[in-house]
């Protein structure tokens, strides 16, 4: 007796929980949409309908013509004088190295070699934003030309010269960017010291 009354209890609440969701849908889709917002003006207050032509007698408007600016006189115009300008503030600049001073070999390697090369002042930007000078094989950083000359360095405890014909500097600076034709030395990738280029 008491299984079946609790399977009649069942169904009863099953009913009840499914006819109530069904009412709640029903009255959703049968509720009236939402009011738009009026404005507290119409549009037949903002905007006339009917056009009307503007009085420009009846307005008490001044009317004032536009300001041409005047043409400046050439002849008469005071020369520009050029003022001197102040050691104080420029003294601390130290003159950059002039293109003329470099040699032509120097000036075309560097060019071929960093895209952003300025002979102007013989540098370059470098990948890190950072303005560096061009060192060549035909000049030093400081811009001063002739071929790098050889020079001794201390390599494994025994004192080796440093090779600087012009094939050899060349191959290590197009082998290694860090390379230094003072001591024929560069710096390995992976860090430690400075190794000599063969």
């Amino acid at each position: 007796m008491k299984a079946v009354m609790g399977l009649v209890c069942g169904f009863v609440l099953t009913l009840a929980v499914f006819g109530s969701g069904l009412a709640f849908a029903a009255w959703l889709l049968a509720a009236k949409p939402a009011q738009q917002a009026r404005a507290t003006l119409s549009v037949a207050e903002l905007w006339t309908r009917k056009a009307q032509p503007v009085n420009k007698a009846a307005q008490s408007f001044e009317r004032v013509p536009g300001e041409q600016p005047a043409a400046p006189d050439i002849g008469t115009s005071a020369p520009r004088v050029r003022q001197a300008s102040d050691a104080t503030v420029t003294g601390a600049i130290a003159p950059a190295a002039r293109a003329v001073d470099l040699p032509p070999p120097h000036l075309a390697w560097c060019a071929s070699r960093y895209r952003s090369y300025r002979p102007d002042d013989n540098s370059y930007i470098s990948y890190s934003g950072q303005q560096r000078p061009c060192i060549s094989p035909y000049g030093g950083a400081d811009g001063t030309a002739g071929p790098v000359e050889a020079s001794y360095v201390e390599g494994a405890g025994l004192g080796i010269q440093a090779s600087t014909d012009a094939d050899h500097v060349d191959y290590c600076f197009s082998r290694y960017r860090s390379y230094r034709p003072e001591d024929n030395s560069y710096q390995p990738y992976a860090g430690g010291p400075r190794r000599q280029c063969q």
